[in-house]
């Protein structure tokens, strides 16, 4: 049904009510803040007040005769005058403790040693609780106290690696069994894992070493 001429004038009265609905009076908020006073500074009392002027005081303004000024303690020395690297002082004092003569740092030291433990080297070092394990040095790693040299080996026809501490209280030998052919010319013989350059089981070597060294030592006992 179509709106009739007299309804008009209604309907653009309607969509202005409408407009006016939507827009709503913007509200202004107002915020009080109080600024920052300093604390007072505590007033004297006048000397002489008599007590009975006291006692109307509350009690943590009273005058107190008994009262003990806080004893403040200078502060500690500074270590940093007396040790100023201290992990190299433990590092010296865990190394007199563990190599006092310094014959297995200067083994393991190939960097300045020249008849030092080298990469390639067959190794046996014993152990005080353990069987002895024997294997090619693929890698030493000088660390201070926390020297270390990883061995291969082949048990059982199963590859086995072990990284040995050089300074472990657990270690109590380590021996050259055969020096390497030529010298290396890297660091670290990870090649050597591989089926082409892997040497495979040292133990008839190590068996070999053991035996010269038997009848060398019974020969010196004869003697």
């Amino acid at each position: 049904m179509a709106a009739l001429p007299s309804m008009r004038p209604l309907g653009c009265l309607r969509s202005l009510i409408g407009l006016q609905d939507a827009v709503q009076p913007q509200i202004t908020r107002r915020f009080i803040s109080t600024a920052y006073s300093p604390k007072p500074k505590r007033v004297p009392l006048p000397p002489n007040l008599p007590q009975q002027f006291l006692s109307q005081l509350p009690e943590r303004l009273q005058p107190r005769e008994d009262s003990k000024r806080v004893k403040v303690y200078p502060a500690p020395p500074s270590t940093r005058k007396v040790c100023k690297d201290p992990i190299a002082k433990v590092t010296e004092s865990q190394m007199a403790i563990h190599d006092p003569k310094g014959e297995r740092k200067a083994l393991f030291d190939y960097r300045r040693n020249p008849r030092s433990v080298k990469p390639g080297d067959i190794l046996r070092v014993t152990f005080k609780n353990g069987d002895p394990f024997n294997g090619v040095a693929l890698s030493i790693k000088l660390r201070g106290i926390d020297t270390s040299v990883l061995l291969r080996n082949e048990l059982t026809r199963v590859a086995v690696e072990m990284s040995v501490k050089v300074f472990s209280p657990n270690v109590q030998s380590v021996e050259i069994v055969q020096r390497a052919e030529r010298p290396a010319r890297r660091a670290r013989l990870y090649f050597m894992r591989s089926r082409k350059h892997d040497r495979r089981s040292v133990e008839n070597l190590v068996g070999a070493y053991i035996r010269q060294k038997r009848a060398f030592l019974g020969g010196n006992r004869r003697k």
